[in-house]
């Protein structure tokens, strides 16, 4: 089996090489993670990643077992901009107006279409009038591909399918090229995999900020003139800075910069009412940094009785530690002086000399309701007043430079930074930063540097342009509207659609879009966004009928027996039957399902009981409509876990963790991606995932009992 001759290799590439599975994972371009599991026999690669290794392992045997750590490991591989740059040769043809320029928005939109507009559009549609060669059967082929590339790390979003994947399924699907279509684009992924193959792309949203993401992710820029720009912005406001961010050494008692400070809510007891800070009684440390935790219950330091920190009332947020590097290699942790607090109470005044904050007060909504619960009713409250003082100041730079394009990859450098620098950044004693789709405020906080993270954010885009953009040989469109009036394209039009649409209830984008919209000054038409959503009146119903709306523009515009790859993924067996029903009732015929599989999942997918597995990617080909109701094909009968586990020959893949310490698991998530993929195109009914979870659990005791 496939699965089996990948863990042949991979053993054989390490045995010859002296390698460990860490760095032949960076070789790769893939994650230590998917390795690991791929090695361990708990998940079965895929085709592109089995002929990967076997071509590695040639070109090892032909080299004389040598292997080069600094060759290619492709198009969405990183080429080290990091570490080199010629930006000082452009740094005088920056330029700055010394007021604000228009808006971003208004200066890369012109009515619904983004930089190149309906000009480029017409051009790219003529260009295509002849249809383009594709398959006739589904390709039979998974896919497997990581985040860890500097263009999926370059700008976050709440979801994305990685590039490269995207890319395999482009190839495969459009021999020959031809253009592609994507109605849901989100942060605009589909259209770096098309314009990294040489395709056209038309891509579509909703929401201007994801617009202004995927117009950003497709355009042009030169890496080192996008450095000299940042340097200069970063040189501009060095002051501020200085001011905003200087502690005094601990050790040698120089000047030195605050890396970041951590905040802590204080706390009532519930029991007799005292008031403490919840970081100086929640905080346990183990052995090691994955096993440092903050304690869910502990003692009252008064009372002594034991309380559940859930149930604290908070009263306010007060900072605790800050961090800086200086003497040391290692970056200290201390408690503030009296300077440092004081430098905190006095940049209230300074706010009254910006030009722009993101005055915007929270509408209703699911997500929204989580601040306005902890006083936030503001966007410009989710920031501490020093990091809302060096936004704004960083956002009139971007704003005042002269060329469009350039000040708008700032602008997406300054975007990029979301939740990291608010006050819904979770501090995490490992490091790193969730991004989580929702706003939820954390009880202990982490103020990062704005501008450390400006910088570093801007190494991550640099690199993107360096190494992805630089492969762009297609053209794109990208258009703000919805995907249920898709007016710009005439029928009969596409040659290929890839799109990952909105999960049901999973994700409200158009709250969770809202600190970049408030920043670019325009919001989402959400009259049509397709979502499951109590304060937008939307249940189920709702939703399927605008799924469906969607899709039979989908199938308007695409050609006759060309194909849609549909990427989705839900635990609730109601939205998956609405999805399937969706995609029938607009016209497709469902060929195939594959797992797209991004290698490794968040914390939350691994744990929870409630959240699925790996996204599943259906096959859809255009037929030519019918009009036999839908049910008709559907089985009476569900597919049985039993029947199901007995087709694996009884193997459970199982899950182990790398940044906790947490015993191995079954692997429940990839089990019901399995699960879905043999029912959906069958037309069997399905389990939810909660149900298969449990009757998967019960299996795996009946089979060891």
């Amino acid at each position: 089996m496939r699965e089996n001759m990948a863990k042949k290799i991979i053993e054989e590439i390490i045995l010859i090489t002296g390698m460990d599975q860490k760095k032949l994972a960076n070789y790769l371009g893939t994650s230590y993670f998917f390795l690991m599991r791929v090695s361990r026999g708990d998940i079965h690669p895929s085709l592109d990643f089995s002929l990967q290794l076997e071509s590695v392992l040639e070109s090892i045997k032909n080299n004389g077992g040598n292997i080069n750590m600094n060759d290619s490991k492709g198009t969405f591989a990183s080429k080290g901009i990091r570490n080199s740059s010629s930006y000082e040769k452009y740094e005088e043809e920056i330029t700055f107006s010394a007021a604000l320029h228009p808006p971003l928005i208004k200066r890369l939109k012109k009515n619904t279409l983004w930089s190149g507009g309906s000009e480029l559009l017409s051009e790219i549609l003529s260009d295509h009038s002849d249809k383009a060669k594709t398959v006739t059967e589904a390709v039979a082929n998974g896919v497997s591909a990581g985040k860890n590339t500097y263009t999926y790390d370059a700008h976050t979003y709440h979801t994305k399918v990685p590039p490269q994947g995207i890319a395999q399924v482009i190839n495969k699907y459009l021999p020959s090229g031809g253009l592609v279509f994507d109605p849901f684009s989100g942060s605009g992924m589909t259209g770096v995999a098309a314009l990294a193959t040489g395709n056209d792309v038309i891509l579509n949203e909703i929401s201007p900020a994801a617009s202004f993401i995927s117009d950003r992710f497709t355009s042009r820029c030169e890496a080192a003139i996008l450095d000299a720009a940042v340097k200069k912005v970063l040189s501009n406001l060095k002051a501020l800075r200085n001011s905003l961010y200087t502690t005094k050494c601990r050790c040698c008692q120089k000047d030195t910069e605050i890396l970041y400070t951590i905040w802590s809510y204080k706390v009532k007891c519930y029991c007799c009412s005292h008031e403490f800070i919840l970081w100086d009684e929640s905080r346990s440390y183990g052995n090691n940094v994955k096993e440092h935790k903050f304690l869910k219950e502990f003692p009252c330091p008064k009372c002594k009785e034991t309380v559940k920190k859930s149930k604290l009332e908070r009263t306010s947020a007060v900072p605790v530690i800050l961090g800086y590097k200086c003497c040391s290699k290692k970056i200290s942790e201390v408690e503030l002086t009296e300077n440092d607090l004081n430098l905190i109470k006095s940049i209230n005044k300074n706010l009254d000399e910006c030009q722009f904050i993101p005055d915007y007060d929270l509408p209703d909504g699911v997500n929204l309701s989580q601040p306005k619960r902890r006083g936030l009713t503001n966007v410009k409250d989710f920031y501490t007043n020093r990091n809302l003082l060096a936004m704004s100041k960083i956002w009139e730079e971007i704003n005042k430079v002269d060329d469009d394009n350039l000040s708008a990859f700032l602008g997406f450098i300054f975007t990029s930074l979301y939740k990291r620098v608010t006050k819904l950044s979770e501090y995490r004693f490992w490091g790193g930063s969730g991004n989580t789709a929702n706003f939820n405020v954390p009880y202990i906080f982490n103020e990062a540097n704005v501008f450390t993270t400006f910088e570093r954010k801007a190494r991550s885009v640099i690199d993107h342009l360096e190494s992805t953009v630089k492969s762009y040989s297609g053209r794109c469109v990208v258009n703000t509207g919805s995907a249920t009036e898709l007016n710009i394209l005439p029928d009969n039009s596409v040659d290929l659609i890839f799109t990952d649409p909105p999960f049901g209830a999973n994700i409200n984008y158009s709250e969770m879009n809202i600190i970049w919209e408030s920043w670019l000054g325009e919001f989402t038409q959400i009259e049509n966004e397709a979502i499951v959503n109590k304060s937008q009146n939307k249940n189920a119903d709702t939703y399927q009928k605008l799924i469906t709306e969607s899709l039979s523009e989908c199938y308007r515009v695409l050609r006759d027996d060309h194909w849609m790859i549909l990427v989705f993924m839900n635990s609730s067996k109601d939205i998956w039957d609405r999805i399937r029903n969706s995609i029938l009732d607009a016209g497709f015929k469902i060929e195939r399902v594959d797992i797209f599989d991004k290698q490794h999942g968040t914390f939350k997918q691994f744990v929870s009981d409630n959240t699925a597995g790996s996204d599943l990617m259906l096959h859809c080909r255009k037929v030519p409509k019918m009009f036999t109701p839908i049910s008709k094909g559907i089985h009476k009968e569900t597919l049985s876990v039993t029947d199901f586990l007995s087709e694996r020959n009884d193997h459970i893949p199982m899950l182990p963790y790398l940044h906790v310490k947490r015993k191995t698991d079954i692997d429940y998530r990839t089990l019901y991606s399995e699960y879905l993929s043999h029912a959906i195109p069958k037309n069997w009914k399905m389990l939810d995932f909660a149900t298969f979870r449990s009757e998967v659990l019960s299996y795996v005791k009946k089979l060891e009992g």
